[in-house]
């Protein structure tokens, strides 16, 4: 008798170890999965740059959101601008960011917050002479402010202009009014 209560107690346990070890691996594969986000490095970019990206466009729209990480708004719509590139993957809409916080602050600041939000879409961080030229690159009416979102059709002619905290759906009906299908 003692014999198979001690048998049962080592199947019970068995059974519960095994199963404590499918949910520890379980939970190890989901960290692999958010680790396996590849963020793409950040680079710098200057007016020259900047201007590049908007003017030759091969044929893509480009969505150009600029953002930061101290910014709460900037923060909260960020996983809208995950969802708007991950929509638009593989068609004619090339989703980017540019962060207004320092060049220096790539490794400890921006890249961290990217990993966090498992962002698939290209971000810069703006190196500029002075802000005033970044600011006029983009708008000469733009003062500023955070966000902004600018919208340029396949031709690099800005299109749309926004300032402040936006949503996946409006950002989805103006780039669809730029490409001509609303």
């Amino acid at each position: 008798m003692i014999r198979i209560v001690c048998v049962i107690g080592i199947v019970v346990i068995l059974c519960s170890v095994s199963g404590c070890a499918k949910k520890q691996e379980q939970s190890q594969n989901t960290l692999r999965s958010d680790v396996a986000v590849n963020v793409q490095p950040v680079e710098k970019l200057d007016e020259a740059g900047l201007k590049k990206l908007i003017t030759e466009r091969k044929g893509k729209l480009l969505f150009v959101n600029v953002w930061a990480t101290w910014c709460a708004p900037c923060v909260e719509e960020f996983p809208d601008l995950v969802k708007l590139a991950q929509h638009y993957n593989g068609e004619n809409v090339e989703v980017i960011a540019i962060s207004a916080d320092f060049p220096d602050e790539i490794d400890s600041k921006i890249l961290p917050f990217l990993k966090k939000q498992q962002v698939p879409f290209k971000t810069y961080v703006g190196q500029f002479e002075n802000q005033d030229s970044f600011i006029n690159s983009l708008n000469i009416k733009w003062n500023g402010a955070l966000p902004a979102t600018f919208i340029y059709d396949a031709e690099g002619k800005q299109r749309f202009f926004t300032i402040g905290k936006s949503n996946f759906d409006r950002f989805k009906n103006e780039i669809e009014k730029v490409r001509g299908k609303t």
